[in-house]
């Protein structure tokens, strides 16, 4: 990197017996081991995804939520741009740089039939 305002690409290949939890822990390492050896560059996300498909090749639902709610929701904001199969995201704010060292993330299952109690477990 020749200035620190260039941008940095950070690649991950999700494998097929990487479940949500895992790859969401990955990621985030990824981008706090990116901003401790490189502080406030931008960083590029792109990120490949094996297997996690159904019959018709639609993903399975921790990749569908990874990229749709997790990356798209939470964490572009310490990014520039993520690129991932389904869409490439583009931060239209400036990046923060302030990378939690861990995740305390939950999951809500709704209820059944839509009547009930939704229940929560830890994603991680």
């Amino acid at each position: 990197m020749k200035n620190p305002a260039d941008s940095i690409a950070i690649a991950h290949r999700v494998l097929a017996h990487e479940d949500f939890d895992r790859t969401a822990q990955i990621l985030l390492n990824l981008l706090n081991n990116a901003q401790r050896k490189f502080p406030a560059a931008k960083r590029c996300l792109h990120l490949e995804i094996d297997g996690h498909r159904d019959s018709l090749g639609r993903f399975d639902q921790d990749m569908l939520e990874l990229q749709s709610k997790f990356m798209a929701e939470f964490l572009i904001q310490f990014l520039t741009r993520a690129e991932t199969p389904l869409a490439v995201i583009q931060n239209p704010n400036s990046q923060n740089n302030q990378i939690p060292e861990e995740l305390h993330l939950f999951k809500v299952d709704p209820p059944l039939g839509g009547q009930g109690e939704s229940k929560t477990k830890p994603r991680f």
